[in-house]
């Protein structure tokens, strides 16, 4: 289904820029009163991120509302709280005003279904609809008052935890949403803060989960036996051992399963995307435990877990699904749980569990028009005759970002020189296709 608005997480853009501009949010919230009235939804759970522009496009929307559905004001959430919030709420829907890992500048509108899950292609096409209908609306002054005890309940749903005495960790909350939340499930220990306080104008400049560096020169730098890092709206975490390496999420992800196996538990079968790492399929295959990949997007795992009736899920970005848990990615869910993990495993084997990632590389390619990639004859050929000559020794996605004007060549390999090779071929190939030279 072509949508002209939404990519694979909402709406984004530039803040204050078409389609984003104050009178479009208005006119966005108007659009999406019509549609939740018309499937039974009475009430709108509202969230943001602490960005400059959040609030301001927060109220645009409530405007554009007009009172024709009830409030839930959140404020200053983690978007998994909105999610969190939508389920516990009869015949609501959820909205997240947030461009997430994006810079400062740039903002998005995230709609949750009355499950806490993304909202359906159907109904995202539904409020295209009904905003290319309705013409121009004019955002209007609107009230939001604050309902505190949400997303009270939802940290104490997460079950916060107690470090061991001396305890030695470095915690990146991006500037984000997660910086006033953090602190109340971390306790004890010694945690040492980056990307603090909540801070619109720094979000996710040179912090985060998209900025390791500075995490992981702080964790060797104390000694520190971890370093977790959320991103802006706080659904991604990825963490640095003490060694500064990265441990992204689809090696949490393995964690996770082999916990869980080591604690009894039955695992049916986990879920990735199209860029997960085949040594995670490898290492799952080695444990007899069944892997499936869909496409890139939070919202395709979680379809895909409801249909199997199964409970894990991630991608190497960060974003973990644990449905027992909560109906979307979760930073702050997936850092407690992989610490309870952690510190469940002697301390001399605490990281020795991770598998063998093949070596892997994405470049993204920045381009004036998002050209189909079957419309690409030289990438096409390019591909079809790399898989020709190394068919199960190589892996290749290519596909357009869903938030960005960006195409994205991932290439991994069993070894580093054919997956050097591979991904300067497809470069080539698409750098003449879509002329840039």
């Amino acid at each position: 289904m072509a949508l002209n608005y939404f990519g694979t997480d909402g709406v984004r853009g530039k803040a204050f820029e078409s389609p984003l501009t104050l009178d479009d949010a208005a006119r966005w919230g108007a659009a999406w009163a019509r549609v939740a009235q018309a499937r039974g939804i009475e009430e709108m759970v509202i969230g943001w991120d602490p960005r400059l522009s959040s609030e301001p496009l927060a109220q645009a929307f409530v405007s554009g509302l007009d009172g024709r559905l009830r409030l839930c004001v959140l404020g200053l959430v983690p978007t998994p709280a909105v999610a969190y919030a939508a389920l516990l709420r009869p015949r609501a829907w959820g909205l997240m005003i947030s461009a997430s890992h994006n810079p400062p500048e740039d903002n998005g509108i995230k709609g949750f279904d009355g499950l806490g899950e993304k909202l359906a292609e159907e109904d995202e096409a539904a409020v295209e609809a009904a905003y290319e209908a309705l013409g121009p609306v004019k955002a209007g002054p609107a009230a939001l008052p604050l309902e505190k005890d949400l997303p009270r309940e939802y940290i104490r749903q997460l079950e916060p935890l107690d470090l061991p005495e001396g305890f030695s960790m470095v915690v990146d909350c991006a500037h984000g949403s997660t910086a006033p939340w953090a602190p109340q499930v971390f306790r004890g220990g010694k945690v040492h803060w980056m990307g603090v306080p909540a801070d619109g104008a720094r979000i996710n400049v040179g912090v985060g989960s998209t900025h390791l560096d500075g995490l992981a020169a702080r964790v060797r730098e104390l000694g520190a036996a971890i370093g977790i890092a959320f991103d802006g709206d706080g659904d991604r975490c990825l963490m640095v051992d003490p060694q500064g390496d990265l441990v992204d999420g689809d090696q949490l992800l393995w964690l996770l399963a082999q916990d869980l196996r080591a604690r009894g538990e039955h695992v049916p079968g986990v879920v990735g995307t199209l860029m997960s790492n085949a040594g995670l399929e490898e290492a799952l295959a080695g444990r007899d435990i069944p892997f499936v990949r869909t496409q890139v997007g939070d919202k395709f795992m979680l379809r895909e877990l409801g249909r199997r009736e199964w409970d894990l899920a991630a991608e190497a970005s960060g974003h973990v699904i644990q449905k027992h848990v909560g109906p979307s990615g979760d930073g702050l869910a997936t850092a407690l749980a992989s610490l309870r993990a952690l510190l469940r495993r002697p301390e001399a084997e605490r990281w020795s569990w991770r598998f063998r990632a093949w070596p892997l590389r994405l470049v993204n390619i920045l381009a004036r028009d998002r050209r189909p990639v079957e419309e690409c004859p030289g990438l096409t050929s390019a591909m079809a005759a790399l898989q020709a000559d190394h068919g199960d020794d190589l892996r290749i996605v290519v596909r357009w970002s869903g938030t960005e004007p960006k195409l994205r060549l991932m290439v991994e390999a069993r070894s580093a020189g054919l997956m050097e090779d591979a991904l300067r071929t497809l470069e080539i190939a698409a750098r003449a296709d879509l002329a840039l030279g």
